[in-house]
């Protein structure tokens, strides 16, 4: 007697293998599918990226359409600093309150530090450049403490590239 059978005992073994695989891989990785949402270091994350977003792309933006070119009179403005007469574009176009730093930002009782430096420097080395008479650093903190959420953007100011770091803890 012929039987055409095949390898049962195969074939039960590497799908039994693959199935066991697969629920290892959904109990394994499943739960930190939701960390971005959760409470924690990933809210501060979402906080830190959305305000810098908001920042270098709408409010201290020249316009919408150009995203990282920023206007030196809103972020002479934004970051409380006078500007030299000669600076091309001073006038800030934003319809936003750039005195309001929380609302602005949208940092729901968080605390935020904000640096616009030079690219090959750190965040706490804030530039100062020749148009403005002070630093570009803004917080609502006196303090940073060592566990925070960075986003960061390239950004250009009268024709000078800079590094917008936001900090939010």
């Amino acid at each position: 007697m012929i039987r055409n059978r095949g390898q049962t005992t195969l074939d039960f073994a590497v799908g039994s293998s693959v199935f066991l695989l697969a629920v290892i891989f959904v109990v394994v990785y499943a739960p930190t599918l939701f960390d971005p949402f959760a409470g924690g270091t990933g809210t501060k994350l979402l906080v830190a990226d959305r305000a810098a977003t908001a920042l270098s792309g709408d409010l201290l933006a020249v316009s919408t359409a150009d995203p990282g070119l920023l206007s030196a009179g809103c972020v002479g403005t934004f970051f409380d600093v006078d500007l030299e007469e000669n600076v091309a574009r001073a006038n800030c176009h934003t319809g936003a309150d750039l005195e309001e730093f929380d609302e602005l930002l949208a940092l729901d009782g968080r605390n935020a530090n904000v640096t616009i430096h030079e690219l090959d420097s750190p965040a706490s080395e804030p530039v100062e450049p020749s148009w403005a008479d002070g630093p570009l650093v803004r917080s609502n903190s006196a303090s940073v403490p060592s566990d925070v959420a960075v986003a960061t953007r390239t950004v250009s100011i009268e024709g000078q590239q800079y590094r917008l770091t936001v900090r939010v803890w």
